[in-house]
């Protein structure tokens, strides 16, 4: 029986024109014969087939998918990285028929999703990849599907997700509501948290890669709007839960537009958010739509007061009064102090801005520089931090004719200036970025573009190992293009799908010199603040009433630092973002501290002087 399928495979793959190729070294395909993944072929993290990596640092980690064989249907599968170690956790709807896994999501070292049993419909599940500790977390609706979605881990021991039950779809004629639950991870401790109807991902444009909610240190931000629709309503708005239901509100009436539907003179339209990101704990960027200023950058600390737009990019107005605005998107994770995402302004068209969050500041730096600059688009899509840089895809041009046209390309940006990290496509072709990721050292993504103008170099995985270097295509699946997608970092290890074969593959690899404080493999959910952070990283004495911050130049520094400080400096600390000593130097010469021994990085400076000990950032390069 298995020859005849492995004949029948080959025949398969024969007969489709799809004929694989041998693996580089350090890549391996995880799954059986004949077992087929279905993971989304999108850009997005909170895809609905995702593949989730859950774990701990002393149980590991596992990344869990679904998957379907000859014997059973789509079911949920668990992998450690290894062939041995990849397996179907639990036939969830027995036999051939599929349980239909949807929106896996970490929570801890265990994944919680929607499944259907065959009995109770689509309901919310929890797993730690063994048979016995996979079940249902709980019939929310009795009578049929939940349909939960929007799981979001909340702090250390709690996720909220939304779900219909009996009485919010009976709630509103017509209108078939999803209200805010919560679990601890057992059925006891699932609980309805709040009666308000939960959009997700509702208006979230496709170009988002993060999700249509966002957690903030220890609360979680969604689009919501009031239950009640025969009174007051105010759009789909955001709001915010710390988990209780006395914490759960509408931050802000952002768009305060008239609803001439309502015809009650109160209730207003949604501001159509989009694109949040976490911003260190602190705070939450995103996008929304007023109608003084149109779509613009906005920032909220939870609160009515602390929820403002930051910078208006297009302060003109149209001729009915409303805000043209500028534009919002592709937000990238944090980098030195700053949200970097994609705006658009009258004046140079879609290009890189950047922003502390601070109401009014903003800076914008044109790459597609050719006139007329505001209709020729760099079109920056969202980065990852790496080597101490933020590295990114943008455009320079498509004319060959033009010397300065280089296609789409990684650029990098240090806080201050952008520059072309390398022409890896030859001409104005496009080595066009997506999914970018920092695994074991080493950048990763997958071309959307093609590197040579033809298709046969279609999506192939790329790798690079220093900022300054030159990308490598690694992959070698299928001659006529690999389809690669869904990048996750497994413990230092890359995994990703092939829409070619619908395989699971572990690129197992570590460039030559491999420093792991350098681009640290992140594993853990952070929760604290960046003055958390520093506070418990062994920085003590910290005084409010002196100098509590200092200057160090030059900031970044590649070879040396020097304290700006009247008298002299006791003793320098340095400790990275993780909290771990990186150097300690007693009474430093001129108040100079070489690090040229420091991997580039972000650090925290514990600075002692005669007056106290002082606190400063500091970016090595």
């Amino acid at each position: 029986m298995k020859k005849e399928s492995l004949i029948l495979s080959v025949a398969l793959l024969c007969s489709t024109g799809v004929f694989a190729q041998a693996l580089p070294e350090g890549m391996t395909a995880l799954l059986p014969a004949g077992v087929t993944a279905n993971i989304s072929q999108n850009k997005q993290v909170y895809a609905q087939k995702n593949m989730a990596v859950a774990g701990s640092p002393t149980k590991g980690y596992k990344a869990f998918f679904s998957a379907k064989d000859a014997d059973h249907g789509e079911e949920l599968w668990v992998t450690d990285g290894t062939p041995a170690g990849t397996k179907m956790v639990k036939d969830i709807n027995p036999g051939l028929a599929t349980s239909d896994i949807q929106w896996l999501t970490r929570f801890n070292d265990k994944v919680v999703f929607t499944a259907n049993d065959g009995e109770n419909g689509y309901e919310p599940w929890i797993s730690d990849g063994t048979e016995a500790g996979t079940f249902m977390l709980k019939d929310v609706h009795e009578l049929e599907s939940s349909n939960a979605v929007g799981y979001c881990q909340l702090d250390e021991t709690r996720l909220i997700f939304y779900a219909m039950d009996f009485e919010s779809e009976m709630a509103q004629e017509g209108s078939k509501m999803q209200y805010l639950w919560i679990t601890d991870g057992t059925e006891d401790g699932t609980k309805l948290l709040k009666e308000v109807d939960c959009i997700f991902p509702g208006q979230e444009e496709a170009d988002n890669r993060w999700g249509a909610n966002m957690r903030v240190g220890r609360r979680v931000f969604f689009k919501a709007e009031e239950a009640d629709k025969n009174g007051v309503t105010h759009g789909v708005e955001l709001w915010v839960t710390d988990g209780t239901p006395e914490g759960t509100y509408l931050v802000k009436d952002i768009n305060i537009e008239p609803n001439l539907g309502k015809n009650d003179g109160v209730s207003t339209l949604s501001p159509a958010l989009a694109h949040m990101q976490n911003f260190y704990n602190e705070k939450l960027f995103f996008k929304a739509w007023s109608m003084e200023s149109g779509n613009e950058p906005w920032a909220s600390d939870g609160t009515e007061e602390g929820t403002y737009e930051i910078f208006n990019t297009n302060p003109t107005v149209g001729a009915n009064g409303l805000g043209n605005g500028g534009g919002v998107c592709m937000a990238g994770e944090p980098y030195n102090g700053e949200i970097i995402f994609r705006a658009k302004t009258p004046e140079i068209g879609f290009e890189l801005g950047a922003t502390n969050l601070e109401k009014g500041n903003m800076k914008f730096f044109d790459i597609f520089t050719y006139e007329p600059t505001n209709t020729n688009n760099s079109y920056p899509d969202c980065g990852v931090v790496f080597d101490g840089l933020y590295i990114f895809c943008a455009a320079t041009g498509f004319d060959a004719a033009v010397e300065s046209h280089h296609g789409g390309e990684l650029h990098c940006y240090d806080g201050k200036k952008v520059w072309l990290q390398y022409d890896f496509a030859p001409g104005t072709a496009s080595n066009w970025v997506k999914e970018p990721i920092v695994v074991g050292g080493s950048m990763y993504w997958w071309n959307e573009g093609n590197i040579d103008g033809t298709t046969a170099t279609d999506t192939k995985l790329i790798r690079l190992d220093k900022a300054d270097g030159v990308p490598q295509i690694i992959s070698n699946i299928d001659a006529n293009g690999d389809k690669v997608y869904c990048l996750r970092n497994l413990n230092g290890d890359l995994l990703f799908t092939s829409a070619v074969n619908n395989q699971v593959y572990c690129y197992h690899y570590r460039q030559e010199g491999y420093d792991p404080n350098k681009n640290p493999d992140n594993m853990e959910i952070e929760y604290r603040t960046r003055k958390e952070i520093a506070e418990s990283s062994g920085i003590d004495n910290i005084t409010a009433d002196k100098r509590t911050v200092v200057t160090v130049s030059p900031n970044p520094a590649t070879e040396y630092f020097t304290v700006d400080v009247d008298s002299p400096v006791k003793a320098v600390r340095i400790y990275s973002i993780s909290g771990s000593l990186a150097k300690a130097v007693n009474a430093p010469a001129n108040n100079t501290v070489n690090v040229s021994d420091v991997a580039p990085g972000i650090y925290m400076l514990s600075i002692e002087t005669d007056e106290g000990t002082c606190v400063s950032k500091l970016i090595v390069k």
